[in-house]
């Protein structure tokens, strides 16, 4: 599930469609999804991230995204409720590698999966259907994260910064060129 429906408050306009190296900011990180060969479900706001995003499996729509992430998560069970796992990726971190969205879904056997770089804990997070009930009693703008303490986790070391890099400002959007290489496609 690709979490988009975000408002970029930081950003100073909509980080998701900005164009980075001629793409939007959410394509990137839908790419990662794709070359994973994993579904893709986006969680949007509005119709033009989905687009953005380019191929996908399925869109769901959260009216309520203004009331905080929760709402997206709730809104991506809704949906996808009878799925046994779901990894958890953030639109504004295109930087994580294919094979780390792999390893960090192929991790979740119970609870949560939390991959860490370094020692610290970063997205994607993948969560298996013991966590759902949970999960769509979160409020606010909490993600799985707040689930940590309540449920199993499985902290997996990766050897992959990007699962630490997300864009919440336009200069951050510079570091992202030590961590993606241009797509073949363009």
């Amino acid at each position: 599930m690709l979490l988009a429906a975000g408002s970029s408050t930081r950003f100073g306009g909509d980080k998701l469609l900005h164009t980075w190296r001629g793409r939007p900011l959410v394509w990137w990180a839908a790419e990662s999804l794709r070359r994973a060969g994993l579904e893709i479900y986006i969680v949007v706001n509005r119709r033009e991230v989905a687009k953005a995003a380019g191929g996908v499996d399925g869109v769901v729509y959260n009216p309520w995204w203004r009331f905080g992430l929760s709402t997206s998560v709730k809104s991506a069970l809704a949906a996808l409720y009878d799925k046994p796992c779901i990894l958890w990726a953030l639109g504004d971190m295109p930087c994580v590698r294919p094979e780390t969205h792999l390893k960090i879904a192929r991790e979740c056997d119970v609870g949560l999966a939390v991959p860490t770089y370094g020692g610290r804990r970063g997205n994607p997070v993948a969560s298996c259907r013991d966590v759902y009930p949970l999960a769509m009693g979160l409020t606010g703008d909490v993600g799985l994260r707040a689930l940590i303490n309540a449920v199993p986790t499985k902290y997996i070391p990766v050897d992959d910064p990007g699962v630490l890099i997300d864009v919440d400002s336009p200069g951050e959007l510079e570091s992202l060129s030590s961590c993606l290489e241009p797509s073949p496609l363009l």
